[in-house]
Formats: C-alpha cells, sequence, structure tokens
C-alpha cells in the first residue's frame, strides 16, 4: 500500500485562483487584527468579512489591484477613520502617527476588555477616546536644573592617579615587570615554535 505525500502548492509555480487569494487575503487581514490583540473569533470573522466585502468592491473598481492588497487598504483606512473619530489627531499615512495609535490601543487594553467597540462604525465612547488619549505617548522627561553636585563615577578598577603613588613598594612593580617579560617570552616562545 503506497501512501500519497500531500505537498502543499508552491506560490511561485503557479498563480492563485481567485477564491484562493479572497482566502488568503481574509487570513491576513484575521493575523492582522488579531496582531491588534483582537481575541474574539465572532468579533475577527464579522470584521474581516466586512473588509473583504469592502475590498472586494474596491478590487472591482481596480481590477489589477491584488486581492491582499485591496484587503490591506481597506483595512488601513477602517483603522485610520476609527483612530480620526476616537481623536487621535495625525496624517494616518504617517508610520510614526500609526504606531503612536496602535500604542495607545494597547496601553488602553481596548481590545481585551471592549472587543466589540473596535472598529465599530458609531461615534466613539467619550471614556473610551480619553483612555486612548492618556495613552499616547510624550517626547520625554522635561529637563529640570538641580544644584546637586554629581556624584562620582566609579569604573571598578584602577585609577591611574593611585597608581602613581609614591607609597608604592619597589619589588610592586618588579613583579608587573616579570610578569609582563614572562607573558611576552611565553608569546614569543609559542610563535617560534610555530614558525
Amino acid at each position: 500500500m503506497r501512501t500519497a505525500i500531500l505537498k502543499p502548492p508552491d506560490s511561485s509555480s503557479q498563480p492563485l485562483s481567485a477564491d484562493q487569494a479572497w482566502d488568503e487575503a481574509f487570513r491576513r487581514v484575521e493575523s492582522y487584527l488579531v496582531a491588534h490583540h483582537l481575541e474574539s473569533r465572532v468579533q475577527l470573522n464579522y470584521l474581516a468579512t466586512e473588509v473583504i466585502r469592502d475590498a472586494r468592491t474596491r478590487a472591482s473598481a481596480e481590477p489589477a489591484l491584488a486581492p491582499v492588497v485591496a484587503a490591506m487598504q481597506v483595512l488601513q483606512l477602517r483603522i485610520g477613520a476609527w483612530f480620526a473619530r476616537a481623536g487621535n489627531v495625525g496624517d494616518w499615512s504617517d508610520e510614526r502617527v500609526r504606531a503612536r495609535a496602535r500604542l495607545a490601543l494597547l496601553t488602553a487594553e481596548l481590545p481585551e476588555h471592549c472587543a466589540d467597540l473596535f472598529l465599530a462604525t458609531g461615534p466613539v465612547p467619550p471614556q473610551l477616546a480619553a483612555a486612548l488619549a492618556a495613552g499616547a505617548l510624550e517626547p520625554g522627561p522635561k529637563l529640570h536644573l538641580s544644584s546637586m553636585p554629581p556624584a562620582p563615577l566609579e569604573f571598578g578598577f584602577a585609577d591611574p592617579v593611585q597608581s602613581a603613588r609614591p607609597g608604592r613598594s619597589g619589588w610592586t612593580r618588579l613583579r608587573e615587570a616579570a610578569s609582563w617579560l614572562l607573558a611576552l617570552g611565553l608569546f614569543g616562545a609559542a610563535w617560534a615554535a610555530s614558525h
């Protein structure tokens, strides 16, 4: 009895059919939403289906547009519109604005607690908009002048000022010189033996 080994189709050898391409677009949209910590399977399916429906409409107007590209463009536009309704200021095409908005989304823990509000078409509740605004990052700490003197830095090795102390004995210097000569002699002997 022979067993057949099924190999996944090589995407470089044959183009995807239209249905396979839209299935791939659906999976990509779903994965992107999961990356935004949306865990509800029902909500994921609902949002991904809506995005694919809008992407199919967009792709019918632009036939050269691949399904995955159309779906991701629709999803980005929808997320940008939702953040704009939530009070996010800035140009959504700017990567820094998108990164700040995603970070605010994570700090507000919206998808874990209010999954039904994420990407909803209605107005964003004021408490949610406030939570998203509170998650915005400030550029850095404000600098204030201080009268406190800085602490000296300690690096864990001997200070050159201390090593040049006059109280150092001659035997210590002689031992240091002898150890250096010994080390150099061993390296020289190893080199002579290898050549």
